[in-house]
Formats: structure tokens, sequence, C-alpha cells
């Protein structure tokens, strides 16, 4: 028989656990979904999501594999905790299909509705059907109060519709659809004209997908937005899980490179196999980083870092002229042993000279900062050294752009987690293929911040490959 004492305990520990699942999401999961396999890093994709409710992060993106729980933290279950802390927050749940967003929309309410729920947040209630409130496959409503949860495929409509909690769960549906052009654009154009439309200031969102193209949903976003910074408030915070830990630096993740994100569920040799198999397959289904395979890649190996370091052997910048339709690029390029240091400053197309000299004065280009530019515009070399910056053409010639690709692949490449267009175009810079093998000709039109930082890598370390200084 359990002794009066021992019943009190237990009694005091239940209701311990509920207040720790009120206040903490990482706690509620469990409650909710008892077999529910939490790992380390659900938990931390929970702290994140809940940051996202506190008004801490306002705009999330979420990147993990498939089948390694991401839909059950950020779509199923954290709309009902959600509701629980605040029946009057209004979400929006977004699939690529209407029916996808609609059986998420169940799943909701399956959690709000057992008797687990209801001890946690007795004050959230779904409709009976005999008290006038929503709830159906489209919509619920929350009983006494303004919140509700509204589901909607990528081509559905929000109209009327305000949006506290924007959640889009997987925009596309597949690799197919993801290679479509016309498909891309329908996405981007239902976010930008349907979706942002609905958001006021103390909005939030969490964008959770598969990356299976570089220009998806959240690389148009983050080419956009950019990352989130102190210098950048309006961007996006990036919590990515790759099946294989990388080298790119980050906060939250604490595997040694090359480890299995879940090798209970996922084996290490299961990936590792993928990998072999079907390398582009790996790079954006498992990786999260949507590009060709290596063999393809003028720069296969740069990686990215968190923020320029605060301390370089030598640090120049590499300027690409672009003025009308193609972009001008400003890259400060950091050079340090065998690393090399890239951080996008400018990157704009119709800039006049004027323009963009305010431009470099803005961002904190000095009279004494070395700019190497491209040699192909003397008049706006010269325009820019009247103007008071230090700027030289860069060494063009015979060869010159194999021996530049040459020269930085001789350095790990680093680029900021800020400079979204440096990290799209490097994935996007291939060698023309013939038979399946690589030439030793680049494809134009992906190289403008990339052509900046060769110019400056080249012109001033083209004869030593420990990164001693050239005098000009």
């Amino acid at each position: 028989m359990v002794s009066p004492l021992s019943e009190i305990q237990i009694a005091e520990s239940k209701l311990a656990e509920r207040a720790y699942a009120r206040r903490n999401f990482r706690n509620f999961v469990p409650v909710v979904r008892p077999g529910y396999d939490m790992r380390w890093f659900h938990r931390v994709i929970a702290d994140e999501l809940q940051k996202v409710y506190e008004r801490k992060t306002r705009k999330l993106m979420i990147f993990v594999p498939p089948q390694h729980g991401k839909s059950e933290l950020s779509t199923r279950s954290f709309p009902a905790w959600v509701l629980g802390k605040n029946p009057n927050e209004k979400i929006a749940i977004v699939s690529y299909a209407a029916g996808i967003a609609s059986k998420f929309n169940r799943d909701i309410k399956r959690r709000m509705e057992i008797s687990a729920y209801r001890n946690l947040f007795p004050k959230t209630r779904l409709s009976d059907g005999r008290d006038g409130y929503t709830k159906n496959n489209l919509e619920f409503e929350i009983v006494g109060a303004d919140g509700y949860g509204y589901s909607v495929g990528v081509e559905g409509a929000l109209t009327s519709k305000t949006v506290d909690m924007g959640i889009i769960d997987d925009p596309v549906k597949d690799r197919q659809d993801a290679q479509s052009l016309t498909i891309r654009e329908n996405t981007w154009d239902f976010y930008t004209d349907v979706f942002e439309t609905r958001l006021h200031n103390e909005s939030v969102q969490v964008l959770i997908q598969t990356r299976w193209h570089d220009d998806d949903l959240s690389g148009r976003l983050l080419v956009r937005d950019g990352i989130y910074s102190e210098y950048n408030p309006t961007g996006w915070r990036v919590v990515s899980f790759p099946a294989l830990r990388t080298e790119d630096q980050n906060d939250f993740d604490p595997r040694p490179v090359g480890v299995a994100l879940w090798p209970e569920r996922h084996s290490q040799e299961k990936i590792e196999k993928i990998k072999k198999d079907s390398p582009v397959t790996f790079n954006a289904l498992y990786q999260q980083d949507p590009k060709p395979s290596l063999d393809a890649l003028v720069y296969p190996n740069w990686l990215q870092c968190e923020a320029f370091p605060k301390y370089c052997n030598r640090v120049v910048y590499g300027l690409d002229f672009g003025f009308t339709n193609d972009p001008t690029a400003l890259v400060r390029v950091g050079v340090d042993r065998k690393a090399c240091y890239l951080e996008e400053l400018i990157y704009q197309t119709g800039l006049t000279t004027s323009k963009l000299a305010e431009l470099m004065k803005a961002i904190g280009i000095k009279p004494y900062d070395l700019i190497i530019a491209d040699s192909e515009e003397p008049k706006t070399i010269a325009e820019l050294q009247q103007l008071g910056f230090t700027v030289l053409p860069a060494i063009k010639g015979p060869g010159s752009l194999n021996a530049g690709i040459n020269k930085m692949n001789e350095y790990q490449v680093w680029y900021t987690a800020a400079s979204s267009h440096i990290a799209k175009e490097s994935k996007r810079y291939q060698w023309v293929m013939v038979g399946n093998k690589p030439t030793n000709i680049p494809v134009e039109g992906h190289d403008h911040a990339l052509d900046a930082a060769r110019y400056a890598v080249y012109t001033l370390f083209k004869q030593d490959s420990f990164g001693e200084i050239e005098v000009y």
C-alpha cells in the first residue's frame, strides 16, 4: 500500500511536470506524444520554436533531413502548445497542398482534445459543435477567445485572415516540383501576394522544408532578407541539421565532423551509401545544401562561418562592376595562412559610380583600404580614385581566369553566414560538362561576387602559396 506521503509526492511531481510542460515547449511534447523519441537536436528545435512564440526570434528556418521528426515538433505539437499558452493567437498552417495542410489541422486538434492537454490548458477549448464556433478540416476556433488555426495549401487563399504566427511546412512537394521554375514562381507569388500580406508588425514566421533547390522559397528569402544578425535584425534565424555533420560553423550542433544526426534511426552506413550512390540527392535532401555533384562545381569545398574573423594576416577588398543589368559586387577578403574568408558587402544592380562610392563610404571603406577591381573598367577605377579610394586594377590576361580559380582552390575558403549571394553563386558556378566529365571551362553567369573575390586573391597572392603579399 502506498503511504500518504508517497501519494503526496506523486501528486506534487505531476503538478511540477505540468508546470514544466506549460512553461517549456520541450517538456510539453512528451505530454501529448508519450512515445515521441526526443533526441538532442529535437530539444534544440523545440527551444528555437519557443523563442518564436516568445518573440525573441521573428523569422525562423528549420532544415532537417526527412524522417527526423521535424513536423511533429513544428507543425503538429507547437501550434497546440502556443494556443494553450495564448488562446488568442491566430495561426496559419501552410503546406504544398491543401490536403497536407488539412491533415496537420487534424493532428493539432487531436493533441488538443486529449485529457492530458485539457489538464494543462483548461481554458483552451475546441468547439463541441453546439457553441457556434468553427471546427473543421480547414479551420478551428478557440471557444471564448479570438485564436484559431487555419490551414491552406500554397495555391490557396488567406482572405480576411490575420496571421499572428505563420508556419510553412514543406511548400514544395518533391524534386520534380522543385525543378519547375513555374512552380517555384507560384510558390514565391503565394508567399509575397497571399501569406506575407496577412502579417503585421508583431507577426512571427516559421519555415520548415527540405532544400530541393537553391532557388526554392527559403533560398529566395535568404537572398532577399539575409541571415539574422545585430546588423540585420529583419533577417532569418537558420537552424540546419545536415544528416552528416559538416565543417560549417554554428552555435547549436555539437557533433564531430562526419557524424550522423540520428544513427539509431538512420545509420551512418545508410547515409554514407546515399552520399556515394546519389550525391545530388544527398546534398539536397540530407545535407540541406542543394548543389550539383562536387565534380561539376568550380569551388566544391567552400564552407560557411558565423562571421568574418576579427584578425587576418591581410584584409583587402575585391570589386566586380555590374552597373545596369548585372550586380556590382564588393567583397571583403581576409587571408590567414591557408584560410581565406569572404564577406559580401555590396551586391546590387543599377549602381552609378557616385552611388557606389556613397555605399562604400556608408559601410566604412576607408581611403587607405586596398580595393582590387575589374581591370576592364579603367574609367570607373579612375573615378573612384578621384573620389578618394585606393583602387587598383586586377591582373588579367590569357589564362588568368583558370589561374585565379586554381589560386582560390589553394585555400580553405569560408564565407560568412550573411553572404547569401556568395553562397548562392558558389553552388551554381559549375564547369561545362562533356559526357558527365568536367572541362576546364566555367559556365558564365553565376560569378559576380566570386569574380570580386578572385580578383583580390589572384592579384595579391598569385605567385606565393603561403599568403605573403606581393606589392604592385
